[in-house]
């Protein structure tokens, strides 16, 4: 299933400041989306550990994103927690179409 969040990527960087965690829903899902120059990033917006929404978290300069309960951090490339004390980052992934740009979730989650 794809939900268009953005028609170019110069909307993508009118709208969403650089590193600045934003919550987007598609469908039934809450997303995290992070704007890193013209790229996008998007995982699912829970933390692995206590399920809290990493859309209130900031992203620090090792490239983390910092979760705001416990302050687990998890690598935007990776996805994987700095201390591997829980589950990784479950990355949505974005297609840059002709059309727009998309989010592309799996049928039925």
């Amino acid at each position: 299933m794809m939900f268009k969040l953005f028609n170019t990527k110069e909307d993508l960087k009118k709208m969403l400041q650089n590193n600045e965690p934003r919550l987007v829903i598609a469908g039934n899902k809450n997303i995290c989306v992070i704007r890193q120059g013209e790229r996008l990033i998007a995982f699912e917006n829970e933390c692995p550990h206590m399920k809290e929404g990493l859309n209130g978290g900031l992203v620090n300069y090792l490239n983390e994103i910092v979760c705001p309960l416990h302050t687990y951090k998890f690598n935007l490339q990776t996805g994987i927690e700095e201390k591997q004390r829980c589950a990784s980052l479950k990355f949505v992934e974005v297609e840059y179409l002709a059309e727009g740009i998309f989010l592309k979730l799996a049928q039925g989650k």
